[in-house]
């Protein structure tokens, strides 16, 4: 699955939950062929396994750059290239996954020694299902791990934020998997970690998480949206928004929420016109009619 649009700066700035579910933050989509069509499916477990071999030694490779100008800016930028490289893999390996999953060797090789998901974990992949298909996804633990020692501080806090968010999923089938509340506390660790790295290197990222958020706390999404049928804000998101005010009053988003309302209050039946033109004064975009990240 893909996500749509939010354009997201995640993609092309940071992740790939953002281009993936859309077609952020990719992955390929997942083939979908009929059985009989599918190729064998050792072939597809060696050509997998190759190719991650030959990423070990660029693994390598870069950690032994990163180690010159460990902790500083530099380190910091070699990382992202290796994403770049480390996540077009990964969309290159779900086609591949999709073949073997036709195949019916998802699970263990022919011989039983390995599986397909293990190999993967064991070269710093993951592997997420979204409405029904599988996708290679990225093991943010893993590479903190591996290269968090190497990084700055700034992008050691970065990597562990998206990593504890991607222990619990976002959003299914244009539905937001987690509570308001828990949304908005999103919303405040972006907004502190901004404040607290004012010039990190790679703050697009960031942004566009708090932004992706923030977007979603306004409008919601095509299966949990903040308005009621008729127009009017839902009893649990204007719960929400208070508890939001009164807990994160000091951080610049709480000011958006507060003219949200005031919005709301003037127009209590609010024009689908005057919102959008409310997101595009805050430099954000509607979440209706796009598809989330997953994580």
């Amino acid at each position: 699955m893909r996500a749509t649009v939010l354009a997201l700066s995640i993609v092309a700035a940071c992740t790939r939950e953002s281009a993936r579910n859309a077609g952020n933050p990719g992955t390929a989509d997942v083939p979908s062929l009929p059985a009989v069509a599918a190729p064998p499916a050792q072939p597809s477990l060696d050509s997998i396994a190759s190719r991650l071999a030959a990423f070990d030694e660029q693994v390598d490779s870069t950690r032994a750059q990163l180690r010159l100008h460990a902790s500083t800016p530099a380190a910091d930028s070699s990382f992202v290239k290796f994403r770049e490289t480390y996540l077009a893999l990964a969309d290159t390996l779900s086609s591949q996954l999709g073949e073997v999953s036709v195949g019916g060797a998802v699970g263990a090789t022919p011989g039983g020694e390995d599986s397909l998901l293990a190999m993967l974990r064991r070269h710093g992949f993951d592997v997420t299902q979204s409405e029904g298909q599988s996708y290679v996804d990225e093991d943010v633990g893993h590479l903190l791990a591996v290269f968090g020692p190497l990084l700055t501080p700034a992008m050691r806090e970065y990597l562990k934020i998206r990593d504890t968010e991607q222990d619990t999923r976002f959003s299914e089938d244009a539905g937001l998997m987690i509570s308001w509340d828990s949304l908005s506390d999103r919303i405040a660790v972006w907004e502190r970690f901004l404040q607290a790295y004012p010039t990190f290197s790679w703050r697009a990222a960031p942004e566009a998480w708090r932004d992706t958020y923030l977007a979603t706390y306004l409008t919601g999404m095509d299966n949990t949206r903040t308005l009621s049928d008729s127009g009017t804000l839902r009893p649990e998101v204007r719960a929400s928004y208070e508890r939001f005010l009164h807990t994160y009053s000091e951080i610049p988003a709480a000011q958006v929420i507060r003219d949200f309302l005031a919005l709301l209050a003037e127009d209590s039946v609010p024009d689908a016109t005057n919102v959008e033109q409310f997101l595009r004064g805050h430099h954000l975009e509607s979440m209706l009619g796009v598809q989330p990240p997953v994580r």
